[in-house]
């Protein structure tokens, strides 16, 4: 029997559920996850927590893509001890997806959304046993949105605790107009004393987090962004 990586099809139909959910089932994870396991994690956390952990279980990022997700996440399982939790976790996941697509959640596909969750959680187990201390995620307010040309934007940004990082590194962003889509963007500055960092960012054909940062992402606007930079491998 294929596993949902190999199963077009199925991978499709999954997409396709997750995309039917609206905001309203962050809600409902959490309040899903506080009644199966109460005080597993932080209500202001659940929202982000969950489309980071549905954009993992139906998969279709690029390799970057994916790693900049699975570091945001290992890190996040870390900060909030919830590997031992991870089984409860996804049966929440699940639960909430399978209510708030009830059209199209059929039998076959829950067993395909059993496989990628299984092979989501795995990852996420070595993503943590390679992330350090600390949390996962700060906001960042975004105070300068210059265009040097129409398809770059450069971005300064101050977070909300000073960004630890060094020249060469990347740190994962998300946008709250796209939440559980993390890319990577590098500092563009060295260090400030006022610790507001630039990322240059070129809107390419296929990057919707890219034009949207672009194109759409104004002065006064919070990002969340990876608390910890590394090098992307």
């Amino acid at each position: 029997m294929p596993n949902l990586i190999d199963d077009h099809p199925a991978r499709v139909s999954l997409a396709a559920a997750w995309e039917s959910v609206d905001a309203r089932a962050a809600g409902d994870f959490w309040c899903t996850l506080e009644d199966r396991r109460p005080g597993l994690l932080p209500h202001r956390d659940a929202p982000l927590f969950f489309t980071a952990l549905g954009r993992l279980l139906v998969g279709g990022d690029a390799p970057a893509n994916r790693a900049a997700l699975l570091s945001v996440l290992g890190r996040a399982y870390r900060h909030f001890d919830l590997l031992p939790h991870a089984t409860t976790i996804g049966d929440a996941l699940l639960a909430t997806v399978a209510r708030h697509a009830h059209t199209q959640w059929t039998p076959r596909l829950a067993i395909a959304a059993e496989r990628a969750l299984c092979h989501a959680t795995h990852a996420i187990h070595r993503a943590a046993a390679r992330a350090g201390e600390g949390p996962a995620w700060w906001h960042v307010q975004v105070i300068g949105h210059d265009r040097p040309s129409p398809d770059i934007a450069i971005l300064t940004v101050r977070p909300w605790r000073r960004l630890p990082f060094q020249p060469g590194q990347a740190v994962p962003v998300c946008t709250p107009r796209l939440p559980g889509h993390w890319r990577w963007l590098a500092p563009a500055n060295a260090p400030r004393a006022d610790g507001t960092v630039e990322l240059h960012v070129r809107a390419v054909p296929a990057g919707t987090v890219s034009h949207r940062l672009v194109h759409e992402v104004r002065p006064g606007e919070l990002l969340w962004i990876a608390a910890h930079p590394s090098t992307p491998a």
